[in-house]
């Protein structure tokens, strides 16, 4: 009788999970919004990512994030789904591209908003890990003082920490933080999390125009990044249309120089200008990739038109721009497609 009990409860969580699985494969959100890509990395190579916050959720409200003003500043808990979502839908989009006889690098959480917002990050990164790629976390640092984040994080492989500015001013400005937070507090946890993490480390710097671009910031930044244990410093201008369209790329000249003062001040730093070429992948499912994608930033519109070669993905990016669920956008000098918020059907 046991074991004819045991059996029909292993048969009947076999078929609920069975059903689950297909409702969350059947839900395009999942698949293109909360994991995207895969997306070409310029330190990682090939990346699946994990949004894994509530949309445009996110700890701060950079001038310069490509994905818009956040809707909700938090540092509260925001997790967006299950590990059973989570683990389905990694592995049905894995699948897809390994179908393609292409193959990726890294696991990424990275997306609209702050990835340690997710409490059960440690439990998420171990789940993925199963797939037997390397796992990397893009963070905006904002939580690194709770040690509790500091744990959850050493469970990846590499760690990317934003280093926007040292001084406080600076700091509210170009990150336009949650109240609650505290720059030094922030720092000090980058120092302390530095000194324990295992992995691949770097930082990350974006420099604005008549923010953060002065000598004297990128001089503070240098010695805090000289301070903690590091593999590399990566500063970079915006790619992508910004949320406020004052946050853009040092001129030429001043580039030119901070290049000069930074290599000088950080021996492992490195300079990411815009690439010379975008790129856009996507699976058959052409139009909710895009939509993926958009979710997250702009894309450049050659980018798009140069994958969209088939008659039938060029039909649903003409759909997409006839019935106003993107729009086309210019920033300086440059095309790009853009989720058309305004129209409410996004």
């Amino acid at each position: 009788m046991k074991n004819k009990f045991v059996l029909w409860f292993k048969q009947r969580v076999n078929t609920l999970c069975t059903k689950l699985e297909r409702s969350i494969l059947s839900n395009k959100s999942l698949k293109c919004k909360v994991v995207f890509g895969p997306v070409h990395s310029r330190r990682l190579g090939y990346v699946v990512g994990i949004n894994n916050i509530k949309a445009k959720t996110c700890s701060y409200n950079c001038i310069y994030c490509p994905s818009g003003k956040k809707n909700c500043c938090s540092v509260c808990s925001s997790n967006c789904l299950s590990p059973f979502e989570l683990y389905i839908s990694v592995n049905n989009k894995l699948k897809e591209f390994e179908r393609s006889g292409k193959k990726i690098d890294y696991i990424a959480f990275a997306g609209s908003g702050e990835p340690t917002l997710a409490s059960n990050l440690s439990k998420q990164i171990l789940l993925v890990r199963e797939f037997g790629y390397k796992i990397a976390v893009f963070t905006n640092s904002s939580l690194l003082w709770n040690e509790n984040i500091q744990e959850n994080l050493m469970f990846a492989d590499y760690v990317s920490v934003k280093i926007d500015a040292i001084s406080e001013t600076v700091w509210e400005k170009i990150n336009r933080p949650h109240q609650r937070l505290s720059h030094s507090r922030i720092l000090e946890g980058i120092q302390n999390f530095s000194k324990k993490f295992r992995g691949t480390l770097t930082t990350e710097t974006t420099l604005i125009k008549n923010i953060n671009d002065s000598d004297e910031e990128v001089g503070l930044i240098a010695e805090f990044i000289n301070s903690i244990k590091h593999d590399r410093a990566y500063f970079m201008t915006p790619i992508f249309p910004p949320s406020e369209d004052y946050a853009i790329a040092p001129d030429d000249e001043t580039l030119k120089h901070l290049s000069e003062l930074i290599k000088g001040k950080i021996t492992d730093s490195t300079m990411l200008c815009r690439p010379a070429k975008e790129e856009f992948y996507a699976t058959d499912d052409f139009e909710n990739e895009l939509m993926g994608l958009l979710a997250l930033h702009p894309v450049s519109k050659d980018a798009v038109k140069n994958f969209a070669k088939g008659n039938e993905a060029l039909k649903k990016l003409d759909y997409l721009i006839e019935n106003r669920i993107i729009k086309e956008i210019d920033h300086q000098g440059k095309k790009y497609f853009a989720e058309n918020l305004v129209s409410g059907k996004t």
